[in-house]
């Protein structure tokens, strides 16, 4: 009960900074999409795609590293020796291939997608994010949820602050509008989560020893997330890239804004994937026997996920009426795109038998089997419908992407999720999920809507039964006190 506890109270705290974050982007999304044609918006989200792809492979690793071993010793000492092993190769790396790039940009050996000042901007921006990573690593480890929700909130903030000046001064491309003010509050976000564990950041010369864990076993446990966190990151930017190719920036534009939609999943997406790893790797550390702390976080994240996921699909149009004139084609691209949160916040529950016993080359086995559906669905698809193609084909890898992770961790660390339930309520959200791609909105999608709902709510009757009556114990727990 404690840990139930601890869990909902760091939840709550998290999913309120990320309500308000949310809900300053649906208020001001509308307004920058107006100013900002879908081109220029593709432009912008390609160089944010490729800045995470290079953070992924730079990290080489040592962020899933600090994650596995920050338990292990439970000194101030220990703690900040580990993370300056694990910071100072990646920063090293990065500076190294940023220096490359510039000089193969301002040469013109060869053709990159922008021009010498851009990719200055995103080697200083990749920077900032790879160091921002380990930062903000730092915050969820420490359960600092208030932190973490204001650095949510900061960094929402200081970007508006800065992108409507600045779309107001450049109006030649206003691509460059989005990136400046993205870097800008990048940097801010890493002062102040720096600062906020200055204690850490700055360890005496004392603790340089205190690290009991070798760097070469942290590369051995890191250098696998190399590939895969790179596959990973590769496997969520393969429909951009696609459309890029295949198609326009505009799409690339329009396919993105649908993507900004989906992110009312983050109010709880972020806040779960945010304390469930660093609880469920110190759950395991004080008790591994223990595996219905596992099986419960897993049903009641696949609840509200799934509903969350039909809600959207149901109300899309009215989404997507907030976006503006240009962007409406994002309607019929959000369906499938859903299945992104829905299936990756889900087998976070799902995997962790690969992060308890270490088995970090799996990871590999994950990614690279989702990337190559979602890059043979993208060649399928793409030339052939467009954006629907590239929604498509990566909802349907992220199915492959679940069940790639729970098969393989299931392999180390059985824990029996009731997979049968999973999967029928799975194929209950594509068939809806097809049908408000193709068909406009009536009264079949509300019947749909409620038959999935119903399923739902069948299926997994127990943990509906267990959450309201824990609702209600709650609530009556609060009136009590009042």
């Amino acid at each position: 009960m404690e840990k139930n506890n601890s869990f909902l109270k760091h939840f709550t705290i998290i999913g309120g900074g990320t309500l308000i974050n949310m809900l300053l982007g649906l208020i001001t999304e509308p307004i920058i999409t107006r100013l900002v044609d879908p081109d220029e918006n593709g432009r912008y989200s390609l160089f944010t795609m490729y800045s995470s792809l290079a953070v992924m492979v730079l990290c080489i690793g040592l962020d899933q590293a600090l994650v596995r071993f920050y338990y292990e010793k439970d000194t101030e000492d220990y703690k900040s020796s580990l993370l300056s092993k694990c910071v100072v190769l990646p920063v090293l790396c990065c500076l190294a291939v940023s220096g490359i790039v510039m000089a193969v940009s301002l040469t013109g050996i060869i053709k990159l997608k922008f021009n010498p000042l851009i990719m200055s901007v995103l080697c200083v921006f990749t920077l900032s994010q790879l160091i921002y990573r380990f930062s903000l690593l730092l915050v969820r480890l420490e359960y600092k949820s208030k932190l973490y929700s204001l650095l949510n909130i900061i960094h929402k903030l200081m970007y508006l602050a800065a992108v409507f000046p600045l779309i107001y001064l450049i109006k030649s491309d206003r691509s460059k509008s989005l990136i400046f003010a993205a870097t800008f509050a990048s940097f801010v976000c890493l002062f102040v989560s720096i600062a906020a564990n200055r204690r850490l950041w700055k360890p005496k010369s004392s603790t340089k020893g205190a690290c009991g864990v070798t760097m070469k076993e942290l590369l051995k446990y890191g250098y696998p997330y190399i590939l895969s966190m790179g596959l990973a990151t590769l496997f969520s930017a393969i429909d951009k890239l696609s459309l890029d190719h295949y198609r326009t920036e505009a799409e690339v534009g329009v396919y993105s804004s649908a993507i900004t939609l989906v992110n009312v999943f983050a109010i709880i997406q972020t806040t779960f994937n945010t304390l469930w790893q660093p609880m469920s790797v110190e759950h395991y550390s004080k008790d591994p026997e223990d595996k219905s702390f596992y099986q419960r976080g897993n049903q009641i994240i696949t609840i509200v996920m799934f509903f969350l996921g039909l809600s959207l699909i149901l109300c899309k149009d009215l989404f997507v009426y907030l976006l503006g004139e240009k962007y409406r084609e994002a309607a019929v691209i959000l369906p499938f795109l859903c299945f992104n949160p829905i299936m990756y916040t889900i087998s976070e529950t799902t995997v962790s038998g690969l992060v308890f016993k270490k088995k970090s080359m799996m990871q590999i086995v994950v990614s690279a089997g989702a990337c190559v559906t979602n890059i043979i669905g993208n060649m399928i698809l793409v030339p052939w419908i467009g954006c629907k193609g590239a929604a498509i084909s990566t909802g349907i890898s992220y199915v492959v992407f679940f069940t790639l992770r729970t098969v393989l961790s299931n392999k180390y660390f059985y824990v029996d999720y009731k997979l049968g339930r999973f999967y029928t309520i799975t194929l209950a959200l594509i068939l809806f999920a097809f049908y408000n791609t193709f068909f406009k909105f009536g009264l079949l999608t509300i019947a749909a809507y409620l038959a999935c709902l119903a399923l739902l709510v069948f299926l997994y009757r127990d943990n509906v039964k267990w959450g309201l009556d824990y609702l209600i114990k709650t609530a009556k727990k609060i009136l009590k006190k009042n």
